[in-house]
């Protein structure tokens, strides 16, 4: 086979079987895995879930894998199901963009349905996502305005990483999983932006995991039984970069460092470009216990390119909209809140109802700034009505690999976005096998956990 992307991606999942993986990595995929089920669980009781699942039960039924909160479903239905559940509340990971959310919800019902052992999940979980990363780190720092090519990049690289984590599970030789890869690419959706950013109504959540989850399945399926792939879909002249970036580097594809090593986690349930300028202006309301009645404006600065995402016109119209709306969240964080939750666009309606929200949106005006460059940048400037101007930079928000959220912390996380649904024992229960998955020799009383009722 001619050299590319894809092929090495593949050949670095076979060596990927015979290496030692470092405990910290394996840590973090287990970490991963925790966070990302306990998103899958909080989003269970939304009317959405309730209207994809009734859906799903409709056009493909099925009793063969476990929904997070819920019953059992077919293999592509469960992973569709949970991914969605997992991105509604906009709280699973930003790791090569939003990885996990796609290939723990694929490998996760794929290791149930071949009743693979923990060990395997486990290690189907770090190949995805160290795939994912390969490609995302190819292009990302070269890409092209959303408004340019209207494209979000999550759902082709987390396609191609939910395709590595199925040909672990499958144990596919290296051609296989070349083909598998390939195919992924091929069949990902195409991410529209204007479903994420803009009126997108209640769709966007099964754009970056509940359709890359089922991509990477029937792909690797589909490659297991002999079907081919576009193997230079990644880099040919009308291939998935030249769509979407200017440039590629092709040493994303070489490095033996991890990404699983600098993982980032979200905190807040929202949009992952404002949470640097949330975190600046939440620490500088509670040194300062800043009133809001003593707020006159508030400028913030962030990268050009995210602009388009969340610097937003009107008022927000849904929940999804409320998720990716700068101005409407950061009035929380100068209203005091500590941490943006899924109440904020869930009862976005009620939410602006308050006085205070209100006149603290109005306020609030964001720009770009040519000399910010990655969406963990922003700079704020709070104008009080008396006293001198507050200002912040942050490089670091919470959860970003240069300030991680801590084990505690994501259990803590966990714990609060699950017990309301399986209760403060199966909790606690669930937390622990996923932190101990890697010595479960049968996935049987783990998805038995995430359902709502025992099993």
């Amino acid at each position: 086979m001619t050299q590319t992307p894809i092929t090495q991606l593949a050949d670095f999942l076979e060596d990927l079987r015979h290496v030692a993986i470092p405990d910290n990595i394996t840590f973090q995929a287990r970490l991963c895995l925790l966070d990302t089920i306990g998103c899958m669980i909080a989003g269970a009781g939304t009317e959405d879930s309730k209207r994809l699942l009734r859906a799903e039960t409709v056009t493909n039924p099925g009793n063969i894998c476990s929904v997070a909160g819920g019953g059992r479903h077919s293999l592509l239905g469960a992973a569709r199901i949970n991914a969605y559940q997992g991105d509604i509340f906009e709280l699973n990971d930003l790791i090569a963009g939003h990885a996990s959310i796609g290939i723990v919800a694929a490998a996760l019902s794929l290791a149930q349905a071949r009743k693979a052992s923990g060990k395997t999940l486990q290690m189907a979980i770090i190949a995805g996502i160290e795939t994912s990363s390969r490609v995302y780190n190819a292009f990302y720092p070269y890409q092209k305005p959303l408004d340019e090519v209207g494209i979000v990049s999550v759902g082709m690289v987390s396609s191609i990483g939910a395709a590595a984590a199925c040909a672990h599970i499958l144990d596919l030789n290296t051609i296989q999983t070349t083909n598998a890869l390939a195919i992924a690419a091929g069949w990902a959706n195409w991410c529209p932006a204007e479903v994420i950013f803009g009126d997108g109504g209640s769709a966007k959540p099964m754009l970056f995991g509940g359709l890359p989850a089922a991509s990477g399945i029937t792909a690797a399926l589909a490659a297991a039984e002999g079907l081919t792939g576009p193997h230079n879909i990644l880099t040919s002249d009308k291939g998935f970069f030249a769509t979407v970036a200017t440039q590629w580097n092709e040493d994303a594809f070489r490095p033996d460092n991890w990404a699983l090593a600098a993982p980032r986690r979200k905190l807040h349930a929202c949009c992952g470009y404002i949470h640097s300028a949330y975190d600046s202006i939440e620490k500088l309301v509670a040194t300062t216990a800043l009133a809001p009645s003593n707020v006159a404006s508030v400028t913030v600065e962030v990268p050009v390119y995210t602009l388009p995402a969340i610097r937003k016109p009107a008022l927000p119209s849904t929940p999804n909209e409320a998720r990716f709306h700068m101005q409407y969240m950061l009035a929380h964080a100068l209203a005091g809140a500590e941490v943006v939750t899924p109440e904020m666009s869930n009862d976005f309606v009620a939410e602006f109802a308050r006085p205070e929200i209100q006149d603290l949106t109005a306020r609030v005006s964001v720009i770009g700034a040519a000399d910010l460059t990655h969406y963990h940048q922003s700079r704020v400037t709070i104008n009080r009505k008396s006293g001198a101007p507050l200002t912040a930079a942050n490089a670091a928000p919470r959860g970003s690999a240069q300030n991680p959220l801590s084990e505690a912390a994501l259990i803590s996380k966990f714990t609060g976005l699950s017990t309301p649904v399986l209760g403060a024992d199966r909790t606690a229960r669930l937390a622990s096998l996923c932190l101990g998955v890697e010595r479960l020799t049968t996935l049987r009383d783990f998805c038995a956990l995430m359902e709502a009722k025992p099993s």
